[in-house]
């Protein structure tokens, strides 16, 4: 009975952080306000110092400067359906993901730069006392990019290639219900990875068509946690003690390839599909370094499924200070309804956009953009059976300056 307990909570432990680092859910392609704005259709033609998360060859631009700073405050609301009926709704949470960019021509070809942001990164507030608690009550991941970057332009042809170094956290919280006590249970872990980035954009028509791709590789993280327990009763703590616990992750690779057009000069129209390599995902394997028992550490199948995602958006320059942007995004969902989870409920989702932004003749701009996603009702088959589903409101902001006459 005792090791049933122990092997439960370090599994679900377990689970909690391998879906959070991979669920579909978590991937955030919302790096700038422009970018939100556009529904993240801007592979071929991303042009400022974004383009070091969307496609590097965009930062080789001549001599000129671009830096830009912004956030985007994600808003979700889950909920989730039992067989029986009986709905529960996530608790209200924000989660504000930031982005920094600075790049510059070192000549009229060569330009480098450097980005932070926050590739994969969810919260997940469930209410303390709802039906699921033994499996999660908060779940929260972020991930931390650094991706110093280089960019050469010969001709037509842009190439920019970069380096990916990843800090990932996560903070898992859930209850054990041992018959006697309700056992609070956390988890605190933190790894570091590594991987790149590289693109291509090429001007096939001048001013008109311009074709792009971009891949950023698989970055491998290995955790080490420290699981705490709270509220164990004295039968169960010769088991039920703050230890460390390990599991190694993959995020998954990512190709785009886009294709953008200015049927007038005043607009631009990008179209984007976009693969993601989840099906590195094959299993969860944890392991208990100071269990001389051997009984705590466990292996779970997962084979989740590679995905590609559909983006559509464009960008109407007003006059020399303003332009608007709307997009659209169809993201399906990776996950098998056998390991749908309310850790990250997870759905096939669609993606409303529409932006705006501002630049003042002296170079300092502000850009605003927003998305709605529908999550689309998903049910589970797994261990926590029912129906997911929900929406997210995201609001992106940044304010940048590039060097004036630049565009």
């Amino acid at each position: 009975m005792t090791i049933r307990f122990a092997a439960a909570a370090a599994c679900a432990l377990g689970l909690l952080l391998a879906r959070n680092a991979l669920g579909a859910g978590t991937a955030l392609d919302i790096q700038s306000a422009r970018g939100t704005g556009m529904a993240g259709a801007v592979t071929a033609m991303i042009d400022d110092s974004s383009a070091i998360f969307y496609n590097p060859a965009g930062i080789a631009q001549g001599r000129i400067l671009d830096a830009q700073i912004g956030d985007s405050l994600i808003i979700p609301s889950f909920q989730y359906t039992s067989p029986q009926g009986t709905s529960t709704g996530s608790q209200f949470n924000v989660s504000p993901p930031f982005q920094a960019y600075e790049a510059g021509g070192l000549t009229d070809n060569l330009s480098i730069g450097v980005g932070v942001f926050t590739p994969f990164g969810l919260t997940v507030p469930w209410p303390p006392d709802w039906a699921g608690r033994s499996l999660v009550t908060k779940a929260t991941l972020a991930t931390y990019d650094f991706n110093p970057t280089v960019a050469f332009r010969v001709g037509p042809l842009r190439v920019g290639v970069g380096l990916q170094v990843e800090r990932a956290t996560v903070d898992l919280q859930r209850k054990i219900e041992t018959g006697s006590a309700e056992v609070s249970t956390e988890l605190g872990a933190a790894a570091w990875g590594a991987g790149y980035n590289a693109g291509a954009q090429l001007e096939a028509i001048e001013k008109y068509l311009s074709l792009g791709v971009h891949y950023r590789s698989a970055v491998k993280v290995d955790f080490t946690g420290a699981v705490h327990f709270d509220n164990v009763p004295l039968l169960f703590r010769g088991l039920l003690y703050d230890q460390l616990a390990t599991t190694s992750l993959t995020m998954p690779d990512i190709l785009q390839m886009g294709i953008a057009s200015r049927p007038i000069p005043s607009l631009v129209l990008d179209a984007d599909l976009v693969w993601n390599g989840w099906s590195k995902f094959r299993s969860i394997d944890i392991r208990f370094p100071r269990d001389a028992s051997g009984q705590l550490g466990s292996h779970e199948a997962k084979n989740w499924n590679d995905t590609l995602n559909v983006h559509v958006g464009g960008e109407w320059s007003i006059d020399e200070s303003w332009r608007v942007r709307a997009g659209v995004l169809y993201d399906p969902s990776p996950s098998p309804n056998s390991t749908l989870g309310p850790d990250v409920p997870d759905a096939d989702r669609l993606n409303l956009a529409v932006g705006a932004g501002y630049r003042h003749a002296c170079g300092v701009g502000i850009d605003l953009g927003y998305q709605f996603i529908t999550l689309f009702d998903k049910t589970s088959t797994g261990v926590f059976a029912g129906t997911y589903g929900g929406n997210v409101n995201i609001v992106g902001i940044s304010v940048s300056y590039r060097t004036p006459h630049s565009r």
